[in-house]
């Protein structure tokens, strides 16, 4: 086995793309602010980012998120409106600590 395969075999890059989609779902809603953002915009933002979202995983991380207190659904309807919370600003705008299951990569 080769060491790129040995490294590839190592990581679980379900559980890490989860990640980095939920830290691309904040950052989108901390730029959206005050007026937050609906899920087709998060969605686009994500696959701008080059991850291979579904609507069904959108809604999972957004709801994943605001279980986390990170953001606020504002309306569980055909379309799904978010907004960053107070707590998830800090996470973005590294004041606080992310919770696990939230990539951020690190401060410069």
């Amino acid at each position: 086995m080769s060491e790129r395969d040995r490294i590839a075999a190592a990581i679980d890059l379900p559980r890490a793309e989860r990640e980095v989609l939920r830290w691309t779902i904040l950052v989108a809603l901390w730029h959206a602010r005050p007026y937050g953002a609906d899920e087709t915009l998060l969605l686009n933002a994500a696959r701008d980012s080059l991850l291979r979202t579904t609507e069904a995983q959108m809604r999972a991380e957004m709801n994943s998120l605001r279980l986390r207190g990170l953001i606020h659904i504002a309306d569980k309807g055909p379309v799904w409106w978010a907004e960053i919370t107070a707590d998830g600003e800090a996470v973005v705008e590294y004041r606080a600590e992310p919770p696990s299951g939230v990539f951020r990569p690190p401060r410069w």
